[in-house]
């Protein structure tokens, strides 16, 4: 009997699974017929991970397509940040597609060359859709023709359905102005625009900025047989250990050619990182009877921890005092290294904290007047969040320009889309940061609910979507209550490049992950004005 409805069981879930099959290729056919008839032209603006992978999906249903990239190849940040130590802060099984998985990892934590090769790899079927040296320098809506006017290089014009920018928040180097910083007269460069030429034997060098391209590339430089390397810090980072390792041969292939195997393995990455959301960034709600105590307990254990572990790696008791951050973790983007705090245990690395008054042609000048000479001062000084939001200048309906409606707090519903902007879609727009899990888990979310409005539009045959006024604002509501007893708020803890100057934090996802992928998994067309084609 057990046996007989074993079997029955197994085929009813065997023809389930042909149905669902039959149901999507069929739904996949209608969808690339509808692309054929509706002659949609979408345009893709950066050829990073999220570029490439519009670009995939895109080609999967059959829509036609351009993908503009400024740069001479594609990589996006992975292209750009050639600094020294670059590398990934989230393990690099979680910073991949989870449809293109790469088993071949060599570490836990993988270095940009080695990110640079995989977004390589995945190009390659949509490399021939690309125009390098093609920086997009505006656009227009035509609400006649329902178009997008697209200007690349300042001259030349085409015309789109749809716009998908994958451009993201952080593109435009930050190098802020010091007194006199212009008499300088030895080397100045940024991490995002790294001069390989430099040698550095026997350099002094400064280090301005305690960021994540700063935890990366002090170490490295430090290696580099420099003479002397100061570090100029405003804030203190919180560093804990990457703990990194590499991967055997062994445990590779098994990724390789065991089913599943590398799918249970990001699920574990997946749910570890997630869970220091609820632990860490969420702060401890006291009202609630024991589980408040217990997370109160647990923050300060881990904060414990980790002053700790600076005393323990940092031998110096003063600088490892200056090294300790007095704000909680999360408030400003955690930084993980092996190598960061044990940097100044040697001799030529030094930590300044006075504030940086002027600059003299050879140098810098503290606010008490020390001085400092210096051949090379590098700006690990992050970048211009409002800048790389506004990329180019986009004219919405009504002749709307997108970055005065942006103003110092930029706002897009799932970070994706505006009510000034029809048949227009933001990957890693503003409200898309983390600061505890990975970015390209959001993006994939961003893509599956771009693909799901592209996929209405065509079944529907509609000619452009645009967001409600209503939706937008009541989607801000939400998140502004939502981002409430978060660590990253506003400024009651620290100030950063998460917020503005008013203290408006409008760069981040305000709650988990779940959350997101649940709000993407469809487009919602009831939040959206349509236009049907004639």
């Amino acid at each position: 009997m057990f046996v007989g409805l074993g079997w029955t069981i197994l085929l009813l879930c065997m023809a389930l699974y042909a149905a669902a099959k039959i149901k999507t290729r069929f739904r996949k056919s209608r969808v690339k017929k509808a692309a054929d008839e509706a002659e949609l032209k979408v345009c893709i603006v950066g050829a990073g991970l999220g570029g490439i992978g519009v670009g995939l999906f895109l080609d999967d249903m059959g829509v036609d397509y351009d993908i503009y990239e400024k740069q001479p190849d594609l990589g996006g940040t992975w292209y750009d940040n050639k600094y020294p130590g670059v590398a990934c802060d989230v393990m690099s099984h979680l910073y991949s597609f989870s449809a293109i998985q790469n088993p071949n990892w060599s570490k836990g934590f993988s270095g940009g060359a080695e990110i640079l090769a995989y977004v390589n790899e995945l190009a390659k079927p949509v490399r021939h859709r690309i125009s390098f040296n093609s920086k997009v320098t505006g656009m227009e809506w035509g609400e006649s023709k329902q178009k997008w006017k697209v200007v690349v290089n300042e001259g030349e014009s085409k015309y789109y359905d749809i716009i998908i920018t994958c451009t993201g928040l952080l593109n435009k180097p930050l190098t802020p102005k010091f007194t006199d910083d212009h008499l300088y007269e030895g080397i100045k460069v940024h991490t995002n625009q790294w001069k390989q030429d430099i040698n550095w034997e026997d350099k002094r060098v400064a280090v301005i900025g305690t960021g994540a391209s700063a935890v990366q590339a002090v170490p490295a430089l430090a290696e580099y047989g420099v003479e002397q390397l100061t570090v100029y810090q405003r804030t203190a980072p919180w560093v804990p250990p990457r703990f990194n390792f590499s991967y055997s041969e062994t445990r590779k292939k098994l990724f390789r050619y065991v089913p599943g195997l590398q799918q249970l393995y990001r699920w574990v990455l997946f749910w570890t990182y997630e869970l220091r959301f609820f632990i860490m960034f969420m702060l401890a709600n006291k009202s609630i009877p024991i589980i408040g105590s217990v997370h109160e307990f647990i923050q300060k254990f881990v904060h414990n921890t980790m002053r700790k572990h600076i005393k323990k790696v940092v031998s110096n008791p003063e600088t490892a005092a200056k090294l300790t951050p007095s704000y909680p973790m999360g408030c400003k983007r955690i930084t993980p290294s092996d190598t960061y705090l044990q940097a100044f245990n040697r001799e030529n690395v030094h930590l300044e904290t006075e504030k940086i008054s002027r600059f003299t042609k050879d140098g810098i000048v503290t606010e008490s007047g020390k001085t400092d000479s210096y051949d090379v001062i590098v700006y690990a000084t992050g970048f211009d969040l409002l800048g790389s939001v506004n990329p180019y200048q986009v004219l919405g309906k009504d002749k709307a320009l997108l970055s005065e409606v942006h103003g110092d707090a930029p706002e897009a519903y799932l970070a994706c889309t505006h009510y000034v902007c029809p048949n227009y879609f933001m990957l890693g727009g503003p409200g898309v940061v983390l600061g505890h899990n990975s970015i390209i888990f959001m993006g994939e979310c961003q893509m599956t609910y771009i693909h799901s409005a592209i996929e209405y539009m065509l079944l529907n045959k509609v000619k452009s979507v645009k967001l409600k006024k209503s939706s937008h604002d009541n989607y801000q509501e939400w998140a502004r209550k939502t981002m409430k007893n978060k660590v990253f708020e506003g400024d009651r803890f620290c100030k950063g490049w998460y917020r503005n100057s008013r203290g408006v934090n409008w760069t981040f996802w305000p709650t988990n992950l779940i959350s997101f992928w649940w709000n993407t998994l469809s487009f919602d067309p009831e939040n959206y004005d349509l236009v049907l084609a004639a």
